[in-house]
Formats: C-alpha cells, sequence, structure tokens
C-alpha cells in the first residue's frame, strides 16, 4: 500500500533559499512514508531534485512574470494534471504558485492545499497603491488554502493585520538551515587562496543579485572605506538579473581590485568559513537563509534594520544593524567590526545561539511535519477548511 502523496509546487524561479527548505521538506516527508514530488522548471534545481531523490514534476505552467492568458492555460493545465494525479496534499511556495497553484489544487478537489508564504509580494518598498492591490490578491488566495504558513512571526502578524487568513489558518513556521550548507570541507586558506584574497580582511555577501538585496548599497560602502581598510576584500556569492549593472558599478567607483562577483556558488560553508564578515545590505525579507547561514556558521553580520532582521537579531543583540539603503551607515559598521575583534566574536556567538534556540531545520521540519498530519486527519474527517466553492466565504 503507498503512502499519501504529496506534491511541492515552485515554478519557474530560479533556485534560492527556500528551494533549500524544499528539498529538507521533500526529503523528510518521504522518511515519514510520503510519496514527495516537486514541480519546478530551475535547471539547478531540477538536478538538486533529482540528486536528493525526489520525483520531478516537469510542467511549464507557472512562470514568474505575470502573462494573464499565458497563466489561464497554465492553470488549466495543471488543474488537469492535478486531477488525475492523486495527490493528497499540495504544497505552494511563494507568490505566483501561491495563487495559480492553490486555485488549479482546489479546482482539481485535492483533499488538501498549503502554501508557504517565503515573502509577501508587497514590503517596506511597495507604496499604498501596490501594497492594496497585492493584499487584495493575497486575501483571495487565502481562501483556497487549507494552511497559510509564514516564514516568521512577523509575517504572520502582517498577513492577520491585512486581513489574509484567520489566525487558525496562518501558522509561524520559522527557517531552519541544514547542516550541509554551511560545512567547509576544504581549509580556510585553500578558499582564501583560490579567492586571491590572501590575508585581507574579507567581507562576504551571499544571495541572488536582485533589487531586493540592496548589494550596490553595499559595493558604495566599500568605496567609502577602502581608505581606511586597504587590505579590505569584498565578495559577492550569487548570480541574478542585476549582475551587469553592479559589475559596471565597480568598475566606475574604481573597485575591481576590492569586489569580486563570483556568481553562483554551491559552496556557500566554504565562502563563510573563509569570511571575517558577512553583510546583508536587504531592502526586504520574508526571513533570510542567508542571514541563518552565516549566524550557524558563528560568523560576525552586519545588516539592516528592517523588520524581519530585528526579530531574528533579536534587535541586534546578533548584529549591527544599519537603515536600509545607506552605504554611510554600512562603511561605519565594517569599520568599527573590521577593528574589534572582541566585539565580532561577541556578535558572532550570540548569532549561534539564538540560531540554536530558535532556527535550526529540525525544528522547522517538525513543525511542518505536525501540519501536514493535521491535514491528514481532517482529510480522512473530510472537514478540511469548511470547503465551499470556490470563491465562497469560509
Amino acid at each position: 500500500m503507498t503512502g499519501p502523496k504529496l506534491l511541492h509546487i515552485k515554478g519557474s524561479s530560479p533556485f534560492g533559499g527556500d528551494c533549500v527548505l524544499m528539498l529538507e521538506l521533500g526529503r523528510a516527508a518521504q522518511e515519514r512514508g510520503f510519496e514527495v514530488d516537486v514541480l519546478a522548471f530551475d535547471p539547478y534545481f531540477q538536478a538538486s531534485i533529482r540528486s536528493a531523490g525526489l520525483g520531478l514534476v516537469d510542467l511549464d505552467v507557472i512562470r514568474r512574470e505575470i502573462r494573464p492568458f499565458w497563466d489561464a492555460r497554465g492553470l488549466m493545465h495543471l488543474k488537469r494534471f492535478l486531477s488525475r494525479s492523486g495527490y493528497t496534499i499540495v504544497h505552494t511556495h511563494t507568490t505566483k504558485p501561491g495563487v495559480v497553484g492553490t486555485l488549479a489544487a482546489r479546482l482539481a478537489n485535492v483533499p488538501s492545499v498549503m502554501h508557504t508564504v517565503h515573502l509577501f509580494p508587497f514590503h517596506e518598498e511597495t507604496g499604498r497603491a501596490t501594497t492594496t492591490a497585492y493584499v487584495t490578491v493575497e486575501r483571495l488566495a487565502a481562501r483556497w488554502c487549507d494552511r497559510l504558513v509564514t516564514v516568521g512571526d512577523f509575517q504572520r502578524e502582517w498577513a492577520l493585520d491585512k486581513g489574509i487568513g484567520t489566525p487558525e489558518q496562518v501558522v509561524s513556521i520559522p527557517n531552519g538551515v541544514p547542516d550541509g550548507r554551511i560545512t567547509a570541507p576544504r581549509a580556510r586558506t585553500d578558499v582564501r587562496a583560490e579567492l586571491g584574497i590572501g590575508d585581507a580582511f574579507m567581507v562576504l555577501s551571499t544571495g541572488r543579485l536582485a533589487h531586493q538585496k540592496g548589494l550596490e548599497h553595499l559595493i558604495r560602502a566599500a568605496a567609502l572605506v577602502r581608505s581606511e581598510l586597504p587590505a579590505l576584500s569584498v565578495v559577492l556569492a550569487g548570480d541574478g538579473p542585476l549582475r551587469g549593472e553592479l559589475e559596471r558599478l565597480v568598475s566606475g567607483l574604481g573597485l575591481d581590485d576590492v569586489v569580486q562577483i563570483l556568481g553562483f556558488r554551491a559552496n556557500i560553508g566554504e565562502l563563510l568559513a573563509a569570511s571575517d564578515l558577512v553583510v546583508l545590505p536587504s531592502l526586504w525579507e520574508g526571513l533570510s537563509i542567508s542571514l541563518l547561514e552565516a549566524m550557524a556558521a558563528e560568523k560576525p553580520v552586519v545588516t539592516t534594520s528592517i523588520a524581519s532582521n530585528r526579530e531574528v537579531t533579536n534587535d541586534g543583540e546578533a548584529a549591527l544593524l544599519v537603515p536600509p539603503k545607506h552605504p554611510a551607515s554600512l562603511a561605519a559598521a565594517i569599520r568599527t567590526l573590521a577593528v574589534d575583534e572582541t566585539r565580532r566574536m561577541q556578535l558572532a556567538r550570540r548569532g549561534k545561539e539564538i540560531q540554536r534556540e530558535r532556527y535550526t531545520m529540525q525544528r522547522m521540519i517538525d513543525a511542518y511535519m505536525s501540519e501536514y498530519d493535521g491535514l491528514l486527519q481532517s482529510a480522512d474527517s473530510g472537514s478540511v477548511s469548511d470547503r465551499l466553492a470556490v470563491g465562497g466565504a469560509r
């Protein structure tokens, strides 16, 4: 007799921290007897899914861009696929799958539907009109879910404040960090030699090269502090749509000998081990995996004072917090920690403690498995979410 079938839906979005978590959830569910598939279109993520021993659904039905006619066709194609696939739980991730995927699952009469909000489409940088439009869509999509998971308490409070879901429906499950993400097979000196930085003070920033990450402000901060820290090396590990623009900024500021943009790297643990300081100048986040990885690796951190970062760091106990989009403040924080090893060690130790207390992978997995168990029990009793017609009131 086969176990319950679980489908994670990611769509075409590129590989990121949410994908790491999906792989861990998939493996954990498989160990508990689920048949687990993942619908994804990114080539690197597809290879990772296969390597993890999970089933791959290679359907191009959800793309990141909003294209109404294409999206409608994708919705119906996905609905037909789900209608004949026998999934017990469909678990969607990120914004677009959270709308298209949950609606398709509901139309296909999938017994249980869960969505994880890794990051709402509205945030600290969106204007009032845009926020209102997104909130309207999120309220509607929430009606198609049995469980709506946020990756932190701040996001849950924000959802409920905006009328997205109900207190019983919206659950906060903070992200965790898999141990393998921070292991360093090679010696610190070997990695630094490969990067050509020798004994320089290495500042590392990991993540997608996108506007959200605020990396242009880190580059400008490097320009401000380079004369005071001549042995400074700034390493950006990631790829994305802003790579060309950031490379031009580095050259324009005369920082080619200071800033390296490595592109996508799978060996984040090695880079963390090689670094002296992690700087994450994000403008908005759901709950930053890069921040958790730095804390787990016991590295001192400079990051922005956005709400999710304040939550993770206990209002700055585990990091120096600076205002977003403020290169001078970033430069001052880098300068401060570069010359104060004791302070770096204090921040690093406190970050490790907080990560161990709240943000372990096992804690996250246990919470998700508990929600899956609850959904299975509700499905068995025929009471999942008091379903009415799609679009009707709960």
